[in-house]
């Protein structure tokens, strides 16, 4: 059962944790040997984790061969909480056209973790729909998000309050305050997608290097966003 102990599974932790903690920047090249060597493993696992990492959208084909590890663009960045957001909305109404005003169990709240709890609120809403393919499409975006999720709270001072109210408007089975507290959350990520991707690149290090003016609606937690990208995101 010591799975985590083969040398796939060593690669492939590894790898994802220093794609998605930054020590692997975005649109670097990652270099086979370089990894097998601080491993102390042979290329082969390593090869077999950048396969798997490729199909979970962490790493992308180069066009002369080999790896680079995915560089997210403030575009990208609110495109994928857009999508996030789509899916757990498509989870809700499936259970509510199955379950009606039930709602599948949440999991527990940890109040120490607010990003990781919300995330797996969010997954276990879109999993228990029990559609693979939707689980899979979250997963995989939820992963490429960890790559400015991270710093979120950079930005943000009220992480642990605003994942408490998701819990409780989602544990509230006889009102519709999950789907407005949904939008709440994804659309001030929207909005500071490009100054979460700003604080990326400079190493999560704020300074002189501001965002634009548009970018700029981030740090002040947007809570809204144009009529047609929402009109977009709910079609």
């Amino acid at each position: 059962m010591a799975r985590n102990r083969d040398p796939f599974t060593q690669a492939l932790t590894s790898l994802r944790e220093r794609i998605q903690l930054g020590v692997l920047a975005g649109g670097a090249p990652v270099i086979v040997q370089d990894e097998a060597a601080r491993l102390n493993l042979s290329t082969t696992p390593v090869r077999e984790a950048l396969a798997r990492l490729s199909g979970e959208g962490l790493v992308e084909r180069a066009a002369s061969g080999g790896y680079v590890t995915l560089r997210l663009d403030a575009a990208a960045a609110r495109d994928r909480y857009a999508m996030q957001a789509h899916y757990v909305r498509i989870a809700v109404e499936a259970n509510v056209r199955a379950l009606g005003s039930l709602r599948p169990p949440a999991p527990p709240f940890e109040a120490a973790t607010p990003l990781v709890a919300v995330d797996r609120l969010f997954a276990a809403i879109v999993c228990s729909a029990g559609n693979q393919v939707l689980c899979e499409a979250y997963r995989k975006v939820s992963g490429q998000l960890d790559l400015v999720r991270r710093l979120e709270a950079v930005l943000f001072d009220d992480l642990g309050a605003e994942a408490k109210a998701l819990y409780a408007a989602y544990a509230d089975e006889t009102a519709s305050g999950f789907g407005i507290a949904l939008d709440r959350y994804h659309d001030r990520r929207i909005g500071a997608a490009g100054a979460l991707v700003a604080l990326v690149l400079s190493g999560g290090q704020t300074g002189p290097a501001a965002p634009d003016a548009d970018d700029a609606r981030g740090d002040q937690r947007a809570s809204d966003i144009s009529a047609g990208t929402r009109a977009h995101r709910r079609s």
